[in-house]
């Protein structure tokens, strides 16, 4: 309905006679609802407009009807505006070329991709009934378990061969899943390869250092704007899964900037941390491993995380269980260690599938695609193993390990020296016995030594030596295993504890030497770093958090760092 407003006055009126009825001015300003001029078009003789879906920074979704067999399709539109954008207008060909693509019962369809009478770039694509996960979540507070791993595993499914067809999605979020529930349960449909990635040669869209991607879901790697594969993926579902899982989003944050630094940096939160009831490790295990920082220590591609998380869903007798007696008993009913116990050095127990992450502990509708185009090893006792760096999960201490061995060792070796001592005087007493000694002249006994353990020509005194020795440099070694440890988990002030407890006439002072002046160097280009980016010298600050992170990917202050400085120059604006 129009409103007119008097130009004389400034009064409103629902209908104008020809003159305010108050001053009796004749001129006046017209206000008429606005219309959508999409509405009632037909595109390319074939789609009739019918109604607006939905508005996006890049465009708009409309839903329309094939003419002559009523068959509904949601038409999505580029800008008038970037239709000139040549980058624009190939990912936005690059995105239709992904639905070709994946061609999944999960996915959703192409139907068409072309101009219109006006060059107005479109795609017709398969019209999803259903909610989004985003609005399923908001309004449930959080999805029941098996439906939730339901929805996932779906979603996996359409990943897996989406990466088989050379697709990767980069910007995977409950917003861009839709789900129906039906007879046959839920029923889940990815949605918008707007910013996927085709890994032909030539198709690649984004400059090194670009960022493109959701910030609460992106990948390390996304957000450093590195380049990313099907790993990428793998991190995104994870997170989606925790969220559906626990109602609430594992980075969060105020700003952008904020989120981008937790996404790089903290380390994913465990399921009964925000949900006590979901104290369930198995599970628990395949997030976690899914959701590492550095990718080479996630799942390698989503079958193989399905497959862990099939064999990661509760039994029907686990689920009756307290979490206390969860805790003691397996998802398959096998006594296993309480979460957090580690069956071997540094890997945590992931149950009958097999799933061990490594160096794990116990410890709305308005989130928008970020788009921007512009330019170790450690010692455990005496084992060393590899292990991750950038933001792995936290690796455990390493228990010293005990001396109670070699001092049972060492009274051993007392006792059997001892009795072998004997042995000798009775068997030399059985072959040749002492002459008689008249009793007038009684025999003085030999004088003996003071200190008879010290002797160093007995057989026990060099075993003595040995075992203490051995003892020594045991305690080297523990020391130093402590020490690479807490360097590893960037524990600077208790690693440089650690390490001058080593001996230094141990062969471990060789490893603990180099470590220590690693740590004065990594301390000193803190500090330096701390002084210029206080004085707003980001740029120059930024080599020196970075030369830090070479030595010790895990230094929380060099990750903060980092990210301040890379946050001050990216491009904020969501689209």
């Amino acid at each position: 309905m129009a409103v007119f407003i008097c130009q004389g006055c400034g009064a409103e009126h629902s209908s104008w006679e020809g003159k305010c009825p108050a001053c009796g001015t004749s001129e006046t300003i017209r206000l008429a609802p606005s219309t959508d001029r999409m509405i009632d078009r037909v595109v390319k003789g074939k789609f009739k407009i019918i109604r607006k879906l939905g508005q996006g920074g890049m465009g708009a979704v409309y839903l329309a009807e094939q003419l002559g067999i009523g068959h509904r399709v949601a038409l999505k539109f580029l800008k008038a505006e970037f239709s000139t954008d040549a980058e624009i207008a190939r990912r936005f060909l690059n995105e239709a070329k992904s639905y070709a693509r994946v061609a999944h019962p999960n996915a959703v369809a192409l139907h068409d991709f072309g101009q219109d009478d006006e060059g107005n770039l479109f795609i017709a694509m398969e019209y999803c009934e259903g909610v989004d996960l985003k609005k399923v979540i908001s309004e449930q507070g959080r999805l029941p378990m098996i439906e939730a791993i339901e929805v996932v595993l779906q979603v996996a499914e359409v990943l897996a061969n989406a990466h088989d067809k050379g697709v990767i999605h980069r910007d995977l979020k409950p917003e861009n899943i839709m789900i129906r529930r039906g007879i046959r349960g839920v029923h889940a449909k990815v949605l918008d390869f707007g910013i996927a990635r085709l890994m032909d040669a030539g198709t690649k869209l984004t400059v090194a250092g670009a960022i493109a991607g959701t910030p609460r879901y992106m990948s390390p790697e996304q957000v450093e704007g590195r380049e990313v594969d099907l790993r990428a993926d793998v991190y995104s579902l994870g997170i989606v899964l925790f969220e559906a899982l626990t109602g609430s989003q594992p980075f969060d944050g105020a700003t952008v900037a904020e989120i981008l630094r937790k996404q790089v940096v903290e380390p994913m939160p465990h399921l009964k941390e925000r949900a006590a009831d979901l104290d369930y490790p198995d599970l628990d295990a395949v997030i976690q491993k899914a959701c590492v920082k550095k990718r080479e220590q996630r799942w390698p591609d989503m079958l193989t995380l399905a497959n862990a998380l099939s064999q990661a869903i509760p039994t029907q007798a686990h689920l009756g269980l307290t979490p206390l007696q969860r805790t003691g008993v397996s998802s398959v009913g096998k006594v296993t260690p309480a979460p957090g116990t580690a069956t071997q050095a540094g890997v945590t127990p992931g149950g009958p599938t097999g799933v061990a992450l490594e160096g794990a502990t116990d410890v709305g509708s308005d989130e928008r695609t970020l788009l921007r185009t512009e330019a170790g090893r450690v010692a455990v006792g005496a084992k060393e193993l590899d292990h991750a760096r950038p933001g792995d999960a936290p690796l455990p201490p390493v228990a010293p390990r005990s001396k109670a061995p070699l001092i049972a060792l060492f009274a051993v070796v007392v006792v059997a020296a001892g009795g072998a001592f004997v042995a000798f005087g009775r068997n030399h007493d059985a072959v040749a016995p002492p002459p008689k000694v008249a009793p007038e002249t009684p025999q003085k006994p030999p004088e003996q030594p003071a200190n008879p353990q010290k002797t160093p020509d007995t057989p026990v005194d060099s075993t003595v030596l040995a075992v203490q020795k051995a003892m020594h440099e045991q305690t080297a070694r523990e020391s130093l295993g402590r020490g690479k440890t807490e360097f590893e988990l960037a524990n600077l002030d208790e690693a440089e504890t650690r390490l001058k407890d080593v001996a230094e006439d141990t062969p471990s002072w060789a490893e603990a030497r180099p470590l220590l002046e690693q740590i004065a160097d990594i301390r000193a280009r803190l500090a330096q770093a701390k002084k210029l980016r206080s004085s707003g010298q980001c740029s120059a600050a930024l080599p020196l958090y970075q030369a830090v992170l070479k030595v010790n990917p895990r230094v929380a202050e060099a990750n903060e760092g980092v990210s301040f400085c890379k946050a001050s120059t990216i491009n904020t604006t969501l689209e």
